[in-house]
């Protein structure tokens, strides 16, 4: 352990190297208390604490000791990046599901100096301005804000007058406000800078002069068909997306004419599931810009496809006519960025999709769907957790199908049921017949993906050797079927839905790494005309898609002009 900590001490102060550290400290940590997951909010708070210079909990021998290595250095970054890593190693400390279920990524320190710059460059004066963050998570816009306003001359007493965030997770409020008070100095006051509660629920009037926010993605599930009214006018049926909601809150906070700087999957931007949202964008402001996140790891440990954006708001709201172009720019792997024009629509619907430039609008131009290709989106039936008196582990007895798990699913492979061990077939049993019960050749989809996969559709087939056999399988929840209604050609589609081309325009369609029906049906794809025709003039099966996906916009424009 010291040799492998002295290698890395010999190397340059890089992302890479600290991420190792905090590796190693974790290490040394989950040694002293068995497990991470066993750690209490405040522990866990007062170990990260210890990363801070002049922290009162750095007095702590035992926790000082532990992370003394790592915390030398972070102090030689400078404060963005030591704080970041600072509420990453944070979240690091809880459990992957705790992670995710809670949404603790934060926003790098590339991205916040970004967005700031721009909202400046939008006629923000950081002199004067009152700011707010209500998913404050780490403070990094509370603490960089603060940096930016102290640059400009601003007191400590000034700044703390017109800042503020709102964190629900208590403790990591109590970090946020750590952080600030780092950023500037002994900041002495009974009042925070970071207050803790659910902002959603805050009857905050508008009163900001701009809002920024990184808020949590993803649905939330298990509202049905009912939703809140209020949300109805951004949401689709059945589909609230947590972002969507934090949007509407920044907008309801900022004053006229404020900013508002958002950092968001970039889902909303043409997908067929937020028409409500565009329009209600549309409706409320004027778009002064959104720019593309060129990489996916904008997140620690979390593939997304992301943009950030600059709204302003409208004295009176827009109810017709065509909103203005906003700019678009595009920050590559590096986090250099580039001017790249600015977006477009097809036509003066407040719900059409942006276009930005250099891509098709494939959500107008191809119009083809999976129901073009002869098969339905089904999810998957059985949820093993709740009926475990049904799962047959390794055995068939009686009425029982085999049952298809999520990692039973391998792009390229076809897709045989498995145990989680692959050692045997799980089943599960029937007494009597049911809808979950797939009868014919169909195609498997994962409907999550996690980090580490490079893509967010991973489709199999299930041969028809396994209905000859079995006479019918099963999914488990976490698996989607494409179900054919009639004629289907299965090897050509499963090959078509593991191309590069097809993920990067589902990506588009969904804004989490989980996988919606809806999004499914919605997923734009060349029609199988132009499809079939390409691949007589390609053998090159990705170019062949590319060329398909041509075809069909160029097709449908010309469908327009006539």
């Amino acid at each position: 352990m010291v040799a492998q900590i002295a290698h890395l001490l010999a190397r340059d102060a890089a992302p890479e190297r600290i991420r190792a550290l905090i590796r190693t400290t974790i290490s040394e940590i989950e040694g002293k208390f068995t497990t991470i997951d066993r750690l209490q909010a405040r522990t866990r708070l007062t170990i990260t604490l210890s990363l801070l210079e002049g922290s009162v909990q750095q007095a702590s021998p035992r926790f000082g000791r532990l992370t003394a290595i790592l915390r030398d250095e972070l102090n030689k970054l400078d404060v963005d990046d030591r704080h970041y890593w600072i509420s990453t190693f944070y979240t690091l400390l809880m459990s992957t599901s705790a992670r995710r279920e809670k949404a603790t990524y934060f926003t790098p320190p590339a991205i916040v100096r970004h967005l700031i710059g721009q909202a400046e460059k939008a006629d923000l004066d950081l002199r004067t301005a009152r700011v707010i963050d209500p998913a404050a998570g780490g403070a990094a816009f509370v603490s960089s804000l603060a940096g930016r306003m102290t640059e400009l001359g601003c007191s400590s007493a000034d700044i703390k007058s017109r800042i503020s965030g709102i964190e629900i997770e208590p403790h990591l409020a109590l970090l946020g406000e750590a952080l600030v008070r780092d950023r500037l100095g002994s900041l002495r006051s009974k009042s925070r800078l970071i207050r803790t509660g659910d902002s959603l629920t805050f009857n905050e009037v508008a009163k900001y002069d701009a809002v920024f926010v990184n808020p949590p993605y993803g649905r939330i599930l298990g509202l049905k068909n009912e939703i809140p009214a209020e949300w109805r006018a951004f949401s689709a049926p059945g589909h609230v997306n947590r972002y969507a909601l934090f949007m509407d809150l920044a907008f309801r906070m900022a004053k006229p004419g404020g900013l508002v700087g958002t950092v968001t999957p970039s889902s909303f931007i043409s997908g067929p599931l937020f028409d409500k949202l565009r329009e209600n964008i549309r409706t409320r402001t004027d778009v002064v810009r959104i720019d593309v996140l060129e990489r996916k790891d904008v997140f620690h440990d979390v593939q997304q496809d992301a943009c950030v954006a600059i709204f302003r708001m409208k004295s009176v709201a827009r109810t017709g006519a065509k909103s203005l172009a906003p700019k678009v720019g595009r920050l590559d792997r590096n986090w250099k960025f580039a001017e790249d024009g600015a977006v477009t629509t097809a036509d003066a619907r407040l719900t059409a999709p942006w276009i930005l430039p250099g891509e098709d609008s494939a959500f107008e131009c191809c119009l083809a769907r999976l129901a073009d290709y002869g098969v339905q989106p089904k999810a998957g039936y059985f949820v093993w957790n709740r009926e475990q008196d049904r799962l047959l582990r390794g055995k068939k007895t009686g009425s029982a199908f085999p049952l298809f798990w999520g990692t039973n699913i391998k792009p390229g492979k076809p897709c045989l049921p498995r145990s989680k061990d692959g050692r045997s077939v799980d089943f599960v049993a029937f007494k009597e017949d049911n809808s979950g019960i797939i009868r014919k050749p169909s195609i498997l989809l994962q409907r999550t993906t996690n980090s580490k996969q490079q893509r967010r559709l991973i489709a199999a087939a299930v041969p028809r050797k396994v209905l000859k056999k079995y006479k019918g399988f099963v999914g488990e929840n976490h698996t989607i079927a494409l179900v054919p209604e009639g004629r289907a050609n299965l090897s050509l589609l499963v090959r078509l839905l593991n191309t590069d081309a097809v993920d990067k325009r589902f990506r588009q369609v969904g804004g989490t790494s989980s996988i919606s029906i809806s999004a499914l049906r919605n997923l734009p794809l060349p029609s199988p005309e132009h499809l079939r025709t390409a691949l007589q003039k390609s053998d090159d099966f990705e170019g062949a898609v590319e060329l398909a996906y041509s075809m069909s916009a160029l097709a449908a424009s010309k469908r327009r002009a006539a």
